[in-house]
């Protein structure tokens, strides 16, 4: 069994995919910077103290680990400093000690102008800085890949997951007198999203460092998960709940007077796009490989575990 570093274990990501490791039997260990933030579900698991920024805080981590599984965010949504640069120092240590990497991607690598439906090779012709980052990232790992390192990239979409502080569905949907109110971001209620619901992407996971020995040094999968739109939404929460679901525009204009002042603010507004213009990811690749084993929930039991509604 693979012994498997998290890093970001706070993060939705990291917080889920350590879970998963657990539950199948892998040893793992958590990289912190602060461990005193460690959750309390995983306090038997050994925490590693450091800084991406500090190799060899990294490197004491990464003795006798196999896997690195890559969680870590920027703070404060600074990904035009750090992303790269935290990326860059993983790798490295990965390459020296041949530790294979997972790293979960995402959409905006891609591009709606080149169509609405993707696959794991279609080009990335990202249109904003952030998606330009993150293409950067994956041309990191694939570089280091064609030295000898594994890599393993899962792409997903927006989150679905309980307490994530990284998913939009909080934001979105809020319990009213009535019911529910649901914010639509979108320029039409019609328009469809990828939505990931991570404790089953976490699964996966599990599941592929299962097969690394198996894998190619590089490997990109996708996570489609739901591809659905606000009335697909809407009807859920209205079958779940049993109560009535109102929509309603979302507030972006609020997150534009507030984007001169907060990086978080700036970086959503520029990813809008991906809500008015369809991006849908397909994973016959990911069902091809793991056949009867790719089991996940479907909608309804995903948002009623999100905790931001409540059966009937």
């Amino acid at each position: 069994m693979k012994k498997v570093l998290v890093m970001g274990v706070n993060g939705t990501f990291g917080r889920h995919v350590t879970k998963a490791l657990m539950d199948k039997g892998f040893e793992v260990k958590l990289f912190m910077r602060d461990p005193q933030k460690l959750p309390q579900e995983f306090s038997a698991l050994e925490v590693i103290q450091g800084d991406v920024l500090d190799i060899s805080s990294i490197k004491r981590a990464c003795l006798d680990i196999d896997v690195i599984v890559y969680g870590v965010n920027p703070a404060n949504y600074d990904w035009d400093h750090k992303a790269i640069p935290y990326l860059d120092h993983v790798i490295a240590v990965a390459e020296e000690n041949k530790i294979a990497i997972v790293f979960p991607g995402n959409v905006y690598v891609f591009n709606p102008k080149d169509g609405s439906v993707f696959d794991e090779l279609a080009t990335q012709n990202p249109p904003t800085d952030k998606g330009c980052i993150r293409k950067t990232m994956e041309e990191h790992l694939q570089a280091a890949a064609t030295r000898g390192l594994k890599v393993v990239i899962l792409r997903m979409g927006n989150f679905i997951a309980p307490d994530s502080k990284s998913s939009w569905l909080p934001h979105l949907i809020k319990a009213n007198k009535k019911g529910y109110n649901l914010a639509c971001p979108s320029s039409s209620r019609s328009v469809r999203v990828n939505w990931a619901y991570v404790p089953d992407a976490a699964q996966v996971v599990a599941q592929l460092i299962s097969k690394l020995d198996d894998l190619p040094n590089f490997n990109v999968f996708h996570f489609e998960g739901f591809n659905v739109n606000t009335n697909d939404l809407a009807s859920s929460i209205g079958k779940i709940s049993g109560k009535e679901v109102t929509i309603s525009a979302f507030p972006w204009w609020f997150f534009r007077l507030g984007s001169p002042f907060s990086k978080m603010f700036k970086g959503l507004v520029e990813m809008r796009y991906l809500w008015n213009q369809e991006i849908s990811m397909k994973d016959t690749k990911l069902h091809t490989l793991l056949d009867d084993d790719f089991i996940h929930a479907d909608l309804d039991t995903a948002l009623v575990a999100s905790r931001v509604i409540h059966c009937n």
